[in-house]
């Protein structure tokens, strides 16, 4: 019997892959994975926070009121264009409006938690009618009333509890940021379906105030002036508002849909108001 002992072939125990290009595909699926997670996280986060209490979302809250500026004339007059607006959408009982005024130049106005309404000078010295300010307080009370705040401080804050299961340092920076005071106190990002949901509601509450919705043409068309005056740098109200043709257009498909005119008489807003916010237009 012949007994042979071939020599293995060169290179047996070497891969025959690309070491990086197996990494790569690792490195891919983890993404992928993790990118699926915190998709579920954020959508689980944004579909059960709207349950919680408006009471739970009010104490969440009273944590960072007291860093407003106290009430004045125009803060006066902002909460009655509101408690009109409150009265048109029929809000849940126990939800309250509160709307603050900060006196600076920023071009922006923003809902967040408990039901707090913020307005910045710079916003309302631009306005050209009381009708085009209801259509904005509607729009931000909408927010409330569709419970958009706390479903979308409920996403970051889901976000960040998984980012710490990566990162601790990532993940505790971000959700640190999401319950401090300075989180709370700026503008959150609401997504394209919030916006168009709060449209719609604004939309329907100023028809019914007013009995057509003259003043909302008169929004966008603000927005789309500080877009174009903003190219580079995005104005505050188009980052937390973001503005597309679509949104422009859905004011005259609402208004055919419900046969409402688009067009009426406008109110000016009272002279002192103008007065106090005339820095907006310097």
């Amino acid at each position: 019997m012949e007994y042979l002992n071939p020599q293995p072939p060169e290179g047996i125990n070497v891969s025959q892959t690309n070491p990086l290009l197996d990494f790569l595909r690792l490195l891919a699926a983890v993404l992928l994975i993790a990118a699926i997670v915190f998709a579920a996280l954020a959508l689980l986060a944004d579909k059960l926070a709207k349950y919680i209490p408006f009471e739970q979302e009010l104490e969440i809250s009273s944590r960072f009121v007291g860093e407003f500026p106290a009430p004045g004339p125009v803060s006066a007059y902002l909460q009655q264009i509101a408690d009109r607006v409150v009265a048109a959408q029929e809000l849940p009982a126990g939800m309250r409006i509160q709307v603050h005024y900060m006196d600076n130049s920023t071009v922006n106005a923003f809902a967040t938690l408990g039901g707090n309404v913020v307005f910045f000078r710079g916003l309302v010295g631009k306005m050209p009618s009381e009708n085009a300010l209801a259509m904005v307080m509607s729009h931000e009370i909408a927010h409330v009333k569709l419970r958009h705040p706390i479903s979308t401080f409920g996403r970051g804050l889901a976000i960040g509890i998984a980012l710490t299961m990566v990162s601790a340092g990532t993940g505790s920076d971000i959700a640190g940021r999401t319950l401090g005071n300075a989180g709370l106190l700026t503008a959150l990002t609401f997504s394209r379906s919030q916006e168009s949901a709060a449209d719609a509601d604004a939309l329907r509450t100023l028809a019914g105030m007013y009995g057509h919705i003259a003043g909302a043409e008169e929004v966008f068309k603000l927005l789309h002036e500080e877009s174009v005056r903003g190219i580079g740098n995005l104005p505050a109200v188009l980052r937390s508002h973001p503005l597309d043709q679509d949104r422009i257009d859905s004011i005259a498909r609402a208004a055919e849909a419900n046969a409402w005119a688009l067009q009426g008489p406008t109110q000016p807003l009272p002279e002192h108001i103008r007065r106090l916010t005339a820095k907006a237009k310097e």
